[in-house]
Formats: structure tokens, sequence, C-alpha cells
């Protein structure tokens, strides 16, 4: 079960974590809200955390409502875990720092590289990792907690919540679809790879520029 598994990995890192805490176990008034756990890292830092078993049918607006109330608090975080979350349940970078521009950098002349070789799909499938750390981050930036979730359920939310334009939604989601082709190894026309390599590379140039500074 999900609940037992959040609750014995942030238990194993020695983390003090309360299911289903009463509202004097937490450290602010959440409006009647009561979370599913509280995890302190610290007295002063730790996670509020919502648990479902199911990544359909969130409440995404009044997740994204919580996670605002409880980041004006130094140190806290609202986190939402799912029974079907696309990244490991353990989260400890909560400071998350911004990607340096040396590291973007880095991480295009890695693929521009791999596209100068004729590694077309590797370049691919390494330019689409990048876009969805982008996309992922951006989430999380803008306080909405879906930064976990499956990749098109993710896409979906963003574009429900206005972070991404129409236009952005529908390339990624077509973008997405390329992905998994290459990824499961079906075959992907050359020039149609070319093209979509192109696309994607614009779309991760509008998320870099997304970033907060």
């Amino acid at each position: 079960m999900i609940h037992t598994k959040v609750v014995e990995c942030y238990s194993s890192q020695g983390y003090e974590v309360i299911r289903q805490p009463h509202a004097h176990q937490l450290p602010f008034n959440l409006n009647a809200y009561s979370p599913d756990l509280l995890v302190k890292i610290s007295e002063s830092q730790g996670l509020i955390v919502a648990i479902k078993d199911r990544a359909n049918n969130l409440e995404v607006a009044h997740y994204r409502t919580l996670a605002q109330r409880v980041a004006e608090h130094s140190g806290w975080r609202f986190l939402l875990i799912t029974g079907e979350d696309a990244t490991p349940i353990a989260e400890e970078d909560i400071a998350d720092d911004k990607l340096t521009r040396s590291q973007i950098l880095h991480r295009k002349e890695r693929i521009a590289k791999l596209i100068s070789i004729g590694e077309h799909e590797p370049a691919f499938l390494s330019l689409w990792i990048f876009a969805e750390v982008l996309m992922r981050r951006h989430a999380r930036q803008a306080l909405i907690p879906i930064d976990r979730l499956p990749t098109i359920l993710m896409i979906h939310h963003l574009y429900d919540q206005s972070e991404i334009s129409i236009d952005q939604f529908e390339r990624a989601i077509a973008l997405n679809e390329i992905r998994n082709r290459v990824a499961h190894g079906f075959p992907v026309k050359s020039i149609n790879l070319n093209v979509a390599i192109e696309k994607l590379l614009n779309l991760v140039d509008e998320f870099i520029a997304m970033e907060k500074p």
C-alpha cells in the first residue's frame, strides 16, 4: 500500500513521520485541512504530505492553494504523492536550486554532439528528459504539486493551470508520443525525427526562458 511505503521511506531516513496529524501537531494552521502525513526533517523544516492511490481525478487547484499556503512558511513544502508517480518517493531537494547557465549549456552541448554524429534517437531521448526536468521544475516553482505525476498528466495539468500555452501543450503532447515510439523501439523516419528534434529544441528553449530568476 502506498501509505505504508511512504512512511517507511521517510522513517528509514531518520525523519519523524506522523500519520494523520492532529491540528495541534501541525507546525502552523492549515485552515481545517488534515494532511495524510507530517514529515519532520527538523523542528523548522519538513513536508506536509497528501497521499492518493491513483493519479487521475486530482483536485489540483485545491492542492495548489494548499502548496501556496505551506510555502508561506520557510522550510516547509506541500507534497502530493500518488501510487502512480513517475519519480521516487524520497524528496530531499527541498531548496531545489535553480539550474545554472553552465549546466544548461553543458546539457545542450552534449545533445548537440549526439546530433552531429548522427545519433538522433539518443539525442531526442536526452532532449526529452531535459524538457521533462524543466516542466517538473516549473510546476514546483509555480507551487503546483504535480511534479511527481506521470508525464502526460503533468502536461495536462500545466495547461489546465495556465502555466503553458495551448501551442506548447499541443507540441508537448505530440513530442511525448514520438518519445514513446522511440523509447519502445518503434521505427520513426529519420526526416520526421530530425523535425521532432528541432521542435523539441525550441520547446526546451521556451521552458528555459520560463525559469524563475
